[in-house]
């Protein structure tokens, strides 16, 4: 293998032989745990794509890759299916747990856990290979198919990974990720509920960033025709240039006698975009420019002085509490209602006019009502259950549950 270095691969095979406990425990025990001891080991690990992170924060179980070795070096026959479309996925995870249900429910929980992991495991390998083909294809269409140089071949890379992604999609719609919800039984436990929740989330999170990869490649692809036709049309123009003389432009025909005065050119001057270091003409010049703008960067900011201002001291305004004379009424008619036996809310506006009459204050009947009925809607739980609300009711013409009130008694609910 040309493409890697002796000492890479000798430090990953060191790294793999001094995290033998965790990995050996993480494979055997299905996962592992983070302490403050073994954190950034763990972390280490799961860098070196040894491990994989598991649902809950500083759990890892032990990559797809290191296991699928481990299972044919130690003749453990987890998972023979390889990962050909979605559908066969679906169908081999639907068989995981059916066993796993079967296990469970017969309280053998040592298989029972085996197709657990044998579910994650191909969970996992789908979210993985799909995840990688959705990223392959975002960097694909970011780098505008940099991998091929001519735009003709990036054209048809790009209408390759389009019409793949097309058929992927199709694919993949044609599975309903809600059938999932099948899979969870009435006894199953929080764990298999959150793997298959989980996995159904990521599978329309997928399906959208499909979609939307797709009508980026539909873009792409769109610009890059585009740049393809414009370079086709500069390449017609060069021909058809190169194929008639009488278009090319002579060097001095600035010089022809028989070209019109106004359309007669100097010759180019000689121009620099740097000076001349080297010539001593530019020589006085560029010390007189470099010597003034030292004396510019030396040169001492202004000193502004600052005047006194006088500052008016006012004393400050305090505002007296401007009370709600209508709230003040409905706090005052409840504590007349439940000190008497009850009240009416219409009585107690009618006996007020003339003192709100005074005051040169007015309150229809119908608003006082209302703002009755919603004081009680404030009140608590517990008060509004000691309350005994009463509503002199009506039904509304034309409707069969629409009632009109026009007047409300309050009084203390009765002790049952």
């Amino acid at each position: 293998m040309a493409g890697y270095d002796r000492n890479q691969v000798a430090a990953l095979l060191r790294q793999i032989g001094q995290a033998d406990q965790p990995l050996s425990a993480a494979y055997v025990d299905g996962t592992i745990s983070a302490t403050s001891d073994s954190d950034s080991q763990l972390r280490a690990l799961h860098k070196a794509k040894l491990l994989r992170p598991e649902e809950d924060l500083g759990d890892y179980r032990i990559a797809t890759d290191l296991k699928r070795l481990l299972n044919k070096l130690l003749r453990h026959q987890s998972s023979y299916r390889q990962l050909t479309d979605m559908g066969k996925v679906i169908e081999a995870m639907e068989e995981a747990v059916d066993d796993y249900r079967d296990s469970y429910l017969n309280n053998q929980l040592d298989d029972a856990e085996h197709y657990l992991d044998q579910f994650d495991d191909l969970a996992y390998e789908a979210r993985d290979s799909l995840t990688t083909s959705l990223d392959n294809m975002h960097y694909a269409i970011s780098s505008q198919f940099g991998f091929v140089a001519t735009l003709g071949a990036k054209v048809r890379e790009n209408q390759k990974a389009l019409d793949y992604a097309q058929k992927l999609l199709n694919e993949l719609q044609q599975i309903d990720p809600a059938i999932c919800y099948d899979w969870i039984f009435e006894a199953a436990p929080t764990e298999l509920a959150r793997k298959i929740t989980g996995f159904i989330r990521w599978y329309r999170d997928a399906l959208q960033r499909l979609a939307h990869t797709i009508d980026k490649m539909r873009q792409s692809l769109f610009r890059l025709r585009r740049q393809v036709k414009q370079a086709n049309q500069l390449k017609g123009m060069a021909r058809y240039l190169r194929q008639h003389p009488e278009y090319q432009l002579p060097e001095d025909l600035h010089l022809d006698a028989a070209l019109p005065q106004p359309l007669k050119l100097s010759p180019k001057l000689a121009m620099g975009g740097l000076p001349d270091v080297r010539s001593s003409t530019q020589e006085d010049d560029l010390v007189g420019i470099v010597q003034h703008l030292r004396k510019l960067s030396q040169a001492q900011p202004d000193q502004r002085g600052r005047e006194g201002v006088a500052v008016e001291d006012q004393p400050l305004e305090i505002l007296g509490y401007i009370s709600d004379w209508a709230l003040d009424e409905v706090e005052r008619y409840f504590e007349l209602a439940l000190a008497q036996t009850e009240l009416s809310a219409l009585a107690y506006w009618q006996q007020q006019q003339p003192s709100w009459a005074e005051k040169d204050q007015q309150l229809e009947p119908q608003m006082w009502i209302e703002l009755v009925f919603g004081y009680y809607c404030n009140l608590s739980i517990t008060m509004q259950q000691a309350i005994d609300l009463q509503l002199q009711e009506a039904l509304k013409d034309g409707t069969n549950n629409n009632f009109t009130y026009s007047d409300v008694t309050v009084r203390f609910r009765a002790a049952s």
